[in-house]
């Protein structure tokens, strides 16, 4: 029998790390004197809140093809493959943090995940 229990897990992490990269969007604010109602200037605001973004924008495409893939294809597959994409993020997040360069690696294992899940999603709903 099948378990939800790594999907569960991928889909709590990300949210609450998708939660610590907003706080980090307020604390490097905070560290560069910048208020959130006022437009972004310094490029470590920028970074920080791109991430932020970028992690919100990948969570929406792949945790709704992460459960269809769970539920209709395959769950302990479409399981490992959110492991994958989730450690695929924070790999981004950080390298972008530190070095914007070092996020294609990482942004490509995700969007290859994404892929992968829409396929076993699509083909558990067919089969």
């Amino acid at each position: 029998m099948e378990t939800y229990t790594l999907s569960a897990l991928v889909t709590i992490f990300s949210s609450l790390f998708t939660m610590y990269l907003a706080y980090n969007v307020g604390m490097t604010r905070m560290a560069h004197k910048e208020p959130p109602h006022k437009a972004i200037k310094s490029k470590e605001v920028m970074i920080a809140n791109r991430v932020h973004m970028n992690c919100i924008e990948n969570s929406v495409v792949f945790l709704p093809l992460l459960w269809v893939a769970t539920v209709f294809g395959s769950a302990n597959i479409a399981g490992i493959i959110g492991a994958v994409w989730f450690v695929s993020r924070v790999f981004y997040a950080f390298g972008y943090l530190k070095d914007p360069k070092k996020r294609q690696i990482p942004f490509m294992v995700g969007l290859v995940c994404i892929v992968l899940t829409a396929i076993l999603g699509l083909y558990g709903i067919v089969m």
